[in-house]
This record gives C-alpha cells, sequence and structure tokens, in this order.
C-alpha cells in the first residue's frame, strides 16, 4: 500500500494519514529511549568531569561555619553576638543547617548538593532547549547544550566546590523554564528560590517580570500575577528579615566587594575577556546572542537578553577573584541553549539548500560539536584561572585546613585570630576570627576607601590599625605564611610579601610601629617540613 494513501480503521470512516519523514527530519529528530540514554551519559560525563576537579573552595567553610552555628543555636552568625552577613546565600546556608539538624556533615553534604543541582540543571537545559523549538520532534541538537555544560571545566569545579553556585544554575534555568512553560506553581518555587540564593536572583525575577509584562500584553486573565504576588513578598521578606536581623539593607558581602567604580569594570571586562578566550571565543559567545537579538523569536530574543543581563552584572561587580569564571556559570545554560538552536537553524538551511546532503551535514556536525565539547573540557590557559585552582587545590585548602585543626587543639576558645582567608582556618578553629577583608566584618566593609589598581576582584577592602586595635590573639598575615623552614624572627618584616596583591591588603598594618609593640613572631610546625609563620599577641598587651 502507497504510505501516503489513507484506510479507514474500525468501519468509522475516519481517515488516518501515514507520511513519509523527510530526509531533513530522520536526520533531526531522534527517539525518547535514545534521548534518555544518551542524557544518562551525559549526566554520567559530568560527575567524571566533578571527580577529576574534585575542588573545594574555601570561601565554603564561610557558609558552613554560619550553618553550624545555626544549628548550635548560636543563631545566624559568623561570630557569635556578632549579627553580619557574611555569606552569599540564604538558602544554601538555611538548606546546610537542616542537613546539620539531621547528623550530616556539613561538608559532605554541601558537595553533594552541589553535584545534584549540577545534575538538575544538565536536565532543565535540555528541557529549556525544547521549549524554544517550534517544532514537536526531538531534537538531536537539543543535547548540545546539556554536553556542553556537562563537559565545561568551570561548571564540574564549582558544582563540587560546597558552594551555592550549581544551585543558583539550577534555580534560574528552572525560573526560565517554568516561565515559558506557563507553569505557574513551578514557576513561582523557582524563582522564589532564586531570589533566595544569591543577590543576582533579584535580577532574574526583574528580567522574567519585564518578559512577563511583554508577553502578557492585553491578556485579561493575567493568571501571573499570583507568580509575580509570591515572588514579590519572597523578595520583600528576605530584605525585611536582612533590616531586622542584620540592620542593613544589603548583604555585608556587598559592601565588602564593591566600591572600585571605573576600575572595578574595567577588571570586569577582563575578566570577560579571559573567559571568552578560554572557552566561547568572543565570535561563538556573541553571534548566537546577536543572530537572536535581531531575529529570533520572543522567547529566543528573551534568552539573549538575559545572557547580556547576567554577563552585564559580572562586569559591573568586577568579575570575581576566585578561579575558573564562577561568575560566567549563570548564564552559561542560556548561551549554549542559543548556540544549538543557532547550529540548528544553519543544519535546517543547509539540508534544505539540496547543496549538502544530510549525512555530509551530519558528519560536519559532529565535528564541530567534538570540538567544541574538547574546547570546554581542556583546562583555561589564559589568565591564573587553572593554576590558581590547582594551587588551592593541592595546597592552600589542605594547609588552611591543617592550621584550623592546628588552633583547635592547642589554644583556648577564649583566644581569637585575624586572617586572609578565613574559611577553613575559622571553620575547623572555632575561635573568634576577624576578617581582614570585612566579609564578617562591618568597619571594614562600609570603610570608604579609594581602590587601588592592584588586588583581587572583591579583596581590596582592609583597615590594619584597626585590626591591631582589636587585640586579636594569633595574626595570620601573608596569606597564612607556610614555610619548609621557620623564618628569622628578627627580620622586619618577619612575615616578608613577594605577592604584591598581599602587600597591597596588608601594609597599612606597619603604618605605625604598634606590631612590633603589641606582638611577638612564632612559628610553629603544623606538618613534617611545614612551619606556620604568625605573629602572638604578648602577655602584657592581653
Amino acid at each position: 500500500m502507497n504510505p501516503h494513501d489513507s484506510h479507514n480503521q474500525g468501519g468509522n470512516g475516519q481517515g488516518v494519514c501515514f507520511s513519509v519523514p523527510s530526509e531533513e527530519e530522520r536526520f533531526i529528530s531522534v527517539g525518547k529511549k535514545a534521548t534518555l540514554l544518551i542524557l544518562c551519559g551525559i549526566c554520567i560525563l559530568f560527575l567524571v568531569n566533578v571527580k577529576r576537579y574534585n575542588f573545594i573552595s574555601d570561601d565554603s567553610f564561610i557558609t558552613l561555619r554560619y550553618a553550624k552555628n545555626l544549628v548550635q543555636g548560636e543563631g545566624l552568625v559568623f561570630n557569635p553576638g556578632e549579627r553580619v552577613e557574611g555569606f552569599t546565600s540564604m538558602l544554601w546556608t538555611l538548606l546546610l543547617s537542616l542537613c546539620g539538624v539531621i547528623g550530616l556533615d556539613l561538608l559532605a553534604a554541601a558537595r553533594i548538593l552541589g553535584v545534584v543541582t549540577g545534575l538538575a540543571t544538565i536536565i532543565l537545559t535540555y528541557r529549556l532547549f525544547h521549549a524554544l523549538n517550534t517544532s514537536h520532534d526531538q531534537s538531536v541538537l537539543g543535547l548540545f547544550a546539556p554536553l556542553i555544560l556537562a563537559v565545561n571545566g568551570a561548571f564540574a569545579c564549582w558544582a563540587g566546590s560546597g558552594m551555592e553556585t550549581a544551585l543558583f544554575v539550577c534555580l534560574t534555568v528552572g525560573s526560565y523554564l517554568m516561565v515559558l512553560d506557563e507553569r505557574w506553581l513551578l514557576a513561582t518555587v523557582f524563582t522564589s528560590a532564586c531570589i533566595l540564593t544569591r543577590p543576582e536572583g533579584m535580577l532574574v525575577f526583574g528580567l522574567l517580570f519585564l518578559f512577563q509584562c511583554i508577553r502578557a500584553w492585553g491578556d485579561k486573565e493575567r493568571r501571573w500575577l499570583g507568580w509575580l504576588l509570591a515572588c514579590g513578598i519572597t523578595a520583600s521578606g528576605l530584605v525585611a528579615f536582612r533590616l531586622f536581623y542584620f540592620q542593613d539593607w544589603l548583604p555585608n558581602t556587598y559592601y565588602a566587594k564593591t566600591g572600585g567604580e571605573w576600575n572595578q569594570i574595567v577588571r570586569g571586562f577582563k575578566y570577560l575577556a579571559e573567559y571568552c578566550a578560554d572557552y566561547e571565543g568572543l565570535l561563538l559567545m556573541g553571534a548566537p546572542v546577536g543572530y537572536f537579538l535581531l531575529v529570533g523569536g520572543r522567547k529566543s530574543r528573551f534568552l539573549a537578553v538575559t545572557v547580556v543581563a547576567l554577563w552585564g552584572a559580572t562586569v559591573w561587580v568586577g568579575g570575581d577573584g576566585l578561579p575558573m569564571y564562577r561568575f560566567a556559570l549563570a548564564p552559561l545554560p542560556f548561551l549554549l541553549v542559543l548556540q544549538g538552536r543557532l547550529i540548528q537553524n544553519l543544519c535546517h538551511h543547509f539540508i534544505k539548500s539540496s547543496r549538502y546532503s544530510p549525512k555530509l551535514v551530519g558528519y560536519g556536525l559532529v565535528i564541530v560539536v567534538l570540538c567544541w565539547a574538547v574546547v570546554h573540557l581542556s583546562k583555561p590557559i589564559v589568565g591564573s584561572h587553572y593554576r590558581l585552582y590547582e594551587y588551592q587545590k593541592k595546597v592552600e585548602i589542605p594547609r588552611w585546613t591543617r592550621v584550623g585543626k592546628l588552633f583547635k587543639e592547642n589554644v583556648s576558645k577564649q583566644d581569637s585570630l585575624a586572617a586572609v582567608p578565613i574559611g577553613a582556618v575559622s571553620y575547623y578553629s572555632e575561635l573568634y576570627v576577624y576578617d581582614m577583608l570585612g566579609l564578617t566584618n562591618k568597619h571594614i566593609a562600609q570603610r570608604e576607601m579609594a581602590q587601588a589598581e592592584v588586588g583581587w576582584t572583591g579583596h581590596e577592602k582592609h583597615d590594619g590599625q584597626y585590626i591591631l586595635s582589636q587585640k586579636p590573639t594569633y595574626l595570620l598575615l601573608g596569606n597564612i605564611d607556610v614555610t619548609n623552614k621557620p623564618r628569622n624572627p628578627q627580620s622586619r618584616p618577619f612575615i616578608p610579601y613577594f605577592n604584591k596583591y598581599v602587600w597591597e591588603r596588608e601594609k597599612d598594618m606597619f603604618e605605625t610601629d604598634l606590631i612590633i609593640k603589641m606582638y611577638e613572631p612564632r612559628s610553629v610546625e603544623i606538618a613534617p617540613d611545614q612551619y606556620l609563620n604568625f605573629y602572638e599577641l604578648r602577655e602584657e598587651f592581653r
């Protein structure tokens, strides 16, 4: 029988038409079972990539300390008795606190939650591609964005870092997917959680609200108003709680990490340029965004606007001082979806032009995707991102962990210390800790000071004389100085400065001779051939 003919079914006289799929449809579409198997493979690839990086961020221990103090009844505080919002994610801190209540190890719980939300992001990114696809067929190109996301080194690195990065990316993608699909209950859950996860969640909410106003113009039903009301209550509630509990409109980290004006923006553009050079390249990053801004449908154009807005926010805050492009990850799934859509359009064009056979286009597509995946899988080579990641993973985090445990086991609980960085040292020592960068200290965070051109982004505010006036028992200067033999206590300064960034933030410790009068140099062995060099407050000043 000719497949284009119709035949009757069950005598009801209703014809059912069978048609042979075109070459283009056979090339583009993929079965549900095959899609499921490939997605499982992509998820496994992501897990392998996470294990490959196996990174823990020192900043994650700051959130863990807040969570531990909350579980122990001290409140949402870094130092007991001081209400300072020195963490970046309210929701992440509360989730970890719940894990602590049921007896889970906080660090392990944070890393597992990050990996799980990373896996969820991969699935949601696949769904987002098809939410933009006008065809009902499951396109093989829908697997492009999840694949590249899974092999991206930065995404894998931060998913297992113990920080909220993967959760925020997951909630952002989920919020967009649910709003685009007009599933308002789930949209409310995702967007409200996004607002509570990071300060940028407010920007996501604002963009979604703007899109919905444009899309629903003239819609008399306005079913999305419930979503708007619930998310607005969430945002207002967060601000109200912050004002009541911390007496500030914004997180303390905002004050500590912003204020660099033009220098800060220049560093933000440099951060963006380094990311482009290491991963997408300016053309591959700009082409899909520009294309869909100009000729895309409403949904695709909205995703392109979102990429521009999130990257603009990253530039405005000056990028990030931590390795492996953490702030590049929020817009990444949207960018990859747009890239997949552009590739799909090009494939349709090549096949319809009759110049290229579907098989030839398929071979070309495989080559392009493999090359793209290799670029994202390879380690960054621009700037110091990968070197800093390796050094922190292999040297600094283990070292700072040993230092924290050393203080816990050998000093009084009434003692205090001042340090940079403060994460692992504060979490494991459980001492009162002065953050010399102001992340958990309101005085330093809200200090008005001229921003130097030399310094790590977000790590520039300081007040050495203020720290000395607080008389911490121990000063861990020089980025927590550890050497293979004790330093000479007669040297001035006792801990030399070979890193211009560290010197820039600690030089005001030596503006007066107070540090020499009040503190004596000490060196303690923390491991074979590893000596911690620090300053200890003299007895007469305690």
